[in-house]
């Protein structure tokens, strides 16, 4: 197999509540965020730590690689609006993403909870050996007066 990192163009994420595998390379998404932008309603858990602005009780980042071969270490990170403070860091060294010529590959990882000190625009960053690929994701407050909230 020889080795050749994917570009930009050929890296796509997707945002959901939640990822499950299934057979044969599939994949479920629930509660798809299309464009990376969603809203987070209700009030702040009375009970959250300090700098602590919201709660989701799962979040997950689903990568689609069409380009680029090879075997590559991966990471996913999301970095706070702030640009200073790191939300997730996942290290998927155990197991190398393989990238096959002709093939797609995706992988993903979930936040069980995701939990931010702001709203604002997110950087999802996802690290493939030495390169890095970089998705805005917009989270912004919802109302806070619907029933149950």
């Amino acid at each position: 197999m020889s080795y050749k990192l994917p570009v930009k163009r050929e890296v796509r994420l997707l945002v959901a509540e939640d990822i499950r595998q299934e057979v044969f390379g599939k994949v479920t998404l629930v509660g798809l965020m299309p464009g990376e932008q969603f809203l987070v309603s209700g009030k702040p858990d009375a009970n959250a730590p300090a700098g602590v602005a919201f709660a989701i009780a799962s979040l997950g980042f689903l990568f689609v690689i069409t380009g680029g071969e090879g075997k590559f270490k991966a990471r996913v990170k999301v970095i706070a609006p702030d640009k200073k403070r790191t939300t997730i860091v996942n290290t998927l060294m155990d197991r190398p993403v393989e990238k096959i010529a002709g093939r797609t590959a995706i992988f993903g990882t979930t936040a069980k909870p995701f939990v931010c000190p702001s709203f604002g625009t997110y950087t999802v960053q996802m690290e493939l050996d030495k390169a890095k690929f970089a998705f805005p994701m917009k989270i912004e407050q919802g109302p806070t007066d619907l029933p149950g909230s």
